[in-house]
């Protein structure tokens, strides 16, 4: 017996979520997810926009403005310092994160909270981004 260890099941499975391939299928599920909402039986929607139409116009709009915060946030990186950059990137993630979880609150409470607009959404999206900022500064990038 050479005393090596191979990696179990679960070191395995845990090798195939890399970063990279996570935020790929997040792309995908998201892009799945508005190409569904479009197909909103309650929208009223002009009769020359196709379903399809408006699938490829909403993906490229994504896609476009995606790139464009990229662009940005890489212009800011370079004028700021690193640790203020980690504050503001690691709050929006608590955004992002918030904003998914009470937009699937408010969908549970439909009935009680009428439907989310987008100024909700919005708003939401804000605050979080605002109190993960200030939390990341207050505790510190390793809490």
């Amino acid at each position: 017996m050479t005393g090596g260890h191979s990696p179990g099941i679960w070191q395995r499975v845990c090798r195939l979520f890399k970063p990279d391939w996570m935020f790929g299928f997040i792309l995908l599920v998201g892009m799945g997810l508005l190409a569904v909402s479009i197909f909103d039986p309650n929208e009223v929607r002009p009769g020359n926009v196709t379903p399809l139409t408006k699938i490829i116009g909403a993906a490229l709009l994504v896609l476009a403005l995606s790139y464009v915060a990229t662009y940005a946030a890489a212009l800011d990186r370079r004028k700021i310092e690193d640790y203020f950059f980690q504050m503001m990137a690691n709050g929006a993630i608590v955004a992002v994160i918030t904003a998914i979880f009470a937009n699937m609150v408010w969908l549970i409470f439909e009935q009680q909270l009428g439907t989310m607009s987008a100024d909700n959404l919005v708003a939401i999206l804000i605050s979080a981004w605002g109190s993960g900022y200030f939390f990341y500064r207050l505790r510190g990038l390793n809490s």
